[in-house]
């Protein structure tokens, strides 16, 4: 087990960012930045040497500027919040109105954009991990509540990859965060043999402005349905002839366990896979060109896409919709989440 630190470059508002590698016994890595407690890589041995099967970027001014959130932590509430509006114990807030009338990942001051601090690491004969933690003021983010976060990346001998967070409040506030993952596991640029499996078949439907209507609806047999292994890029194809729909940026009410994964992501043609595992609800998948996002639209338009985010939370907006999932975090009631990755061969 190997544990690294060094600087990675400096902020437009000057803010100095670090970045951690965490290097297990069988040369598999991972990277993470501090800058939205950011996962930026994960190594894996390969016929070329390595394989990193998350997009990302290799600077920092990257990692500032892009739209779509890569690989980083994302809270108070990942997703949408519908109108930007939602009570707690009888009590009406309103949170940033950042896409929209809506509240999309934390807001205009969410978890992603934060310099996160390296608490500590931890490491055994079979693990290393590092923790970071964070403070949010209410007053900053325009929820109730001060919180204090702790997240932390453990990478074991076996190939499993484990994010965790925990968050604590002096106030009743909102929590259902999450890591906002793209995996690219081919030896592609483009998505051209990257397949999925989702553990679930209930979309979630969602209105002109992407936020839920509260209803679920039975995907079986359409481009929706990833019970059985497919290429993604199949899927589109049948999406388009379908609905004229040209991406995936949809939900999914999932099941899954510590021995059922919610989802799989795979390269049938290098032969790799990564399962996912949550005890929660409800996993966002979302097709997308993050290399390109600096691109003009003419560009961006004859381009495919070169990821695919998978992102396991509560459903969205579970604030208001009953049996969405509660995401209500008390007071002095600490709370955590996990997501597991678990790298293997197929």
């Amino acid at each position: 087990m190997k544990y690294t630190k060094q600087a990675y470059g400096t902020l437009k508002n000057g803010q100095p960012v670090e970045q951690v590698t965490l290097e297990n016994d069988n040369g598999s890595s991972i990277q993470v930045l501090t800058l939205g407690a950011t996962w930026q890589a994960f190594n894996v041995p390969s016929d070329q040497g390595t394989a990193n099967l998350l997009a990302g970027y290799d600077n920092l001014a990257d990692y500032e500027t892009t739209p779509f959130y890569v690989c980083k932590t994302v809270g108070r509430v990942a997703g949408r919040i519908g109108g930007a509006k939602f009570d707690i114990d009888g009590q009406s807030f309103t949170s940033d109105q950042n896409e929209n009338k809506n509240t999309l990942h934390g807001g205009v001051h969410g978890f992603s954009d934060a310099v996160w601090t390296i608490a500590d690491h931890q490491e055994t004969a079979d693990k290393i991990a590092v923790t970071m933690s964070l403070a949010v003021a209410g007053d900053v983010d325009h929820f109730p509540g001060d919180m204090t976060l702790s997240v932390t990346y453990t990478l074991t001998n076996q190939n499993k990859v484990t994010w965790s967070i925990t968050g604590s409040t002096d106030t009743a506030t909102l929590f259902n965060p999450t890591l906002h993952t793209y995996f690219n596991l081919t030896d592609h640029e483009e998505l051209v043999s990257q397949s999925l499996f989702i553990n679930g078949r209930n979309r979630v439907v969602l209105g002109s402005d992407k936020v839920p209507t509260g209803e679920l609806s039975d995907a079986t047999g359409t481009a929706y349905d990833f019970t059985k292994l497919g290429k993604v890029t199949d899927h589109l194809e049948q999406l388009k002839t379908e609905t004229s729909g040209v991406e995936f940026d949809d939900a999914y009410r999932v099941n899954g366990d510590a021995d059922q994964p919610i989802a799989t992501v795979a390269d049938p043609e290098s032969g790799r896979a990564l399962d996912l595992y949550s005890s929660r609800n409800g996993l966002v998948i979302f097709t997308a060109d993050p290399a390109g996002y600096a691109l003009s639209e003419d560009e961006q338009a004859n381009r495919n896409y070169t990821a695919l985010a998978l992102e396991a939370q509560w459903l969205p907006d579970a604030i208001h919709h009953d049996g969405f999932g509660d995401i209500v975090l008390p007071a002095h009631a600490p709370q955590t989440y996990s997501i597991d990755y678990q790298y293997r061969q197929l």
